[in-house]
C-alpha cells in the first residue's frame, strides 16, 4: 500500500491547464506518463503511449474510467476538499487545498503525502517529506485542479475546472 501510495504522488497535480500535455517522472527524473486534455476530457497514457485510462468533469464530479471504459471512481469537490471514492462508491481519501499545497489524506484520515505547485512544476512528497516524482505542465492555461484517484488496477487522475 505504502508503495502504491509513492507511485501515486507521482500523479497528483495542483496545476494549471486546460488543451493541454502533463508529463509525469518518478524521484530520478524517468518519465512514468502523460495526460492530456481537452474539453473536460482528459487522457492518461503509459511511457509507451497506450492509453491506460481516462477522466471527465462535470461541474464538481470527476468520473474515472480505466482503458477498457469501465468505471473505477469518482471524485467530488466541495470548496477546498475533494472526496475520492471507489466503483463501489466507498470513500477512499481526501485531498485538502490550502494556497498552492495539497495535502493527501486516506480513508482513515491519515495523511499520505503532500504536492506543491511552482510555475509549472509540481513536487510530490510522501508523508514523510521525501519527494516521490514531479509533473510539468505545458500548453495554454486556465485554472484547474489535478488530481488522483486509486483504483484496484492502478493509479490514475482526472481533472476539476475552479469555478
Amino acid at each position: 500500500m505504502k508503495k502504491q501510495i509513492a507511485i501515486c504522488l507521482t500523479l497528483f497535480v495542483f496545476t494549471t491547464f486546460a488543451a493541454e500535455h502533463e508529463t509525469y517522472r518518478n524521484a530520478q527524473g524517468q518519465t512514468t506518463g502523460t495526460a492530456s486534455t481537452s474539453g473536460d476530457r482528459t487522457t492518461y497514457r503509459n511511457t509507451q503511449g497506450a492509453t491506460t485510462g481516462t477522466s471527465s468533469t462535470s461541474r464538481d464530479r470527476t468520473t474515472y474510467r480505466n482503458a477498457q471504459g469501465a468505471t473505477t471512481g469518482t471524485a467530488t469537490t466541495n470548496g477546498n476538499k475533494t472526496t475520492y471514492r471507489d466503483a463501489q462508491g466507498r470513500t477512499t481519501g481526501t485531498a485538502t487545498v490550502s494556497g498552492n499545497t495539497i495535502t493527501y489524506r486516506d480513508a482513515q484520515g491519515r495523511t499520505e503525502g503532500t504536492s506543491r505547485t511552482s510555475g509549472n512544476k509540481t513536487t510530490y512528497r510522501d508523508a514523510q517529506g521525501r519527494t516521490t516524482g514531479t509533473a510539468t505542465t505545458s500548453g495554454n492555461t486556465t485554472t484547474t485542479n489535478t488530481t488522483t484517484y486509486p483504483y484496484t488496477q492502478g493509479w490514475t487522475s482526472g481533472t476539476q475546472k475552479d469555478k
